[in-house]
């Protein structure tokens, strides 16, 4: 009793210390910074136009605006550091040679004053007739010298320039009209990652035919999208439709072959792409006629490559495990099977037989009477030849003892000692 009492003094301090402590909060650590990047918050009380001189990339004029008044004319002065690490990809030291540029705009795992635009909008044949007098088609925006290319603000001033005056839609002159201040991750599926091969657009203006090929055939959603966000990476599936068609294709650049779009992956024999990277149709290639008699030891061998397939949620045509297995009859269940060949099997291998029948079917079959048994009343005269030939059988729903039910038979059934003395099966003399 004294030991309870001093575990409840202890147990009370310690709530008491507990309830004076100071609350402490997990605080997310923020994201490191990067001193090659340029900070767009810094500059805010910049005028956007003041950098940013006809959509040309800001320096392109001997480093101005940047080195000019009192912005970084001291550190164009001094030693090279990581400042110019902001536009160039290396510090060059020598005057006389010339630093390699960065990409701009920069494409890279985030997004500094992100733009909002929406293709549901600009997509909408009736709203554009009306507004600017033609149909914006996705090759007006996303070619540049007639190659494909990424819109920029020369693409956009075709209707957005303040001389075309287009009432309710944002100015090029008001920036913050499309650009939101801050940064954002970039969508990751739009970036080729892995050892996928880079997209050429050019190759996939027309198929093998010269047939064209729309753009959404591959961008199916882009005309419903209302913002970027919304506007979703292809999906394999687009390419399966033309990959696999031999009249649109070259056989060589089906989607069997890995080459096609990754570095490092080729075809074998038994590999097998995907669901998703297959037709409806395609088949392995150890597929042969006999497979489906010899499949049982593939199956057993590696079982996830065959529910690359044969699954009820990968949509294949090709019926999964479960349905085939719970509708066709193994190939021993001939037509004596029920009556003479089931009993030796499932006595000798019973985990065989739990694959499709669960023991409640047992049961209910069991618990019938009999074919052997003959019409009610008459066997009792005519079992005493197949008992003596094997009692094991009768067994199965007649116990030896009275008033003791069999491990499987139904209770309340004769058992072999209502009429017979079963000492001798009880081990007795």
């Amino acid at each position: 009793m004294r030991g309870a009492a001093w575990i409840v003094l202890l147990v009370s301090i310690g709530l008491a210390v507990a309830s004076c402590a100071q609350t402490r909060t997990t605080e997310v650590p923020a994201a490191p910074i990067d001193p090659t990047r340029m900070p767009h918050e810094v500059h805010g009380a910049i005028a956007c136009g003041d950098c940013h001189r006809a959509g040309e990339r800001p320096g392109a004029d001997d480093h101005a605006p940047c080195d000019g008044g009192q912005c970084h004319a001291r550190q164009f002065l001094a030693a090279p550091t990581l400042f110019c690490q902001v536009c160039h990809t290396e510090v060059v030291a020598q005057p006389t040679l010339q630093a390699p540029l960065k990409p701009y705009p920069s494409v890279d795992a985030y997004q500094l004053m992100p733009s909002t635009f929406s293709h549901q909008v600009h997509l909408d044949q009736g709203r554009m007739e009306q507004r600017v007098g033609f149909h914006v088609a996705c090759g007006d925006c996303h070619t540049r010298n007639a190659t494909l290319a990424r819109p920029d603000h020369a693409t956009c001033a075709r209707c957005h320039a303040p001389e075309v005056r287009l009432a309710g839609a944002p100015d090029m002159d008001a920036c913050r009209d499309c650009h939101q201040g801050g940064m954002r991750e970039r969508t990751a599926s739009r970036l080729m990652t892995g050892d996928l091969r880079p997209f050429d657009h050019d190759r996939h203006r027309s198929d093998r035919k010269s047939k064209p090929i729309r753009c959404d055939t591959c961008h199916t959603g882009t005309a419903k999208a209302g913002s970027l966000a919304e506007l979703g990476a292809p999906r394999v599936e687009s390419c399966v439709s033309c990959h696999d068609d031999v009249d649109r294709v070259p056989y060589d650049k089906r989607m069997r072959v890995c080459e096609t779009c990754h570095r490092q992956r080729a075809a074998t024999l038994t590999a097998i792409a995907p669901r998703s990277h297959l037709p409806a149709t395609e088949r392995p290639l150890d597929h042969t006629i006999a497979f489906r008699r010899d499949h049982a030891e593939a199956a057993a061998a590696s079982a996830a490559r065959c529910a690359g397939c044969h699954t009820q949620m990968s949509g294949s045509p090709f019926q999964a495990c479960d349905e085939c297995h719970q509708t066709m009859l193994p190939a021993n269940h001939r037509i004596t099977w029920r009556e003479l060949d089931h009993g030796l099997e499932a006595a000798a291998d019973r985990e065989t037989c739990a694959t499709c029948h669960a023991p409640e079917i047992c049961t209910a079959c069991h618990a019938q009477r009999p074919r052997s048994h003959g019409m009610f009343g008459s066997y009792g005269v005519e079992h005493g030849r197949q008992a003596r030939i094997n009692v094991r059988p009768c067994l199965t729903c007649h116990p030896a003892d009275p008033g003791v039910a069999a491990s499987d038979g139904p209770v309340g059934i004769i058992s072999c000692g209502d009429c017979h003395d079963t000492s001798a099966l009880r081990g007795g003399p």
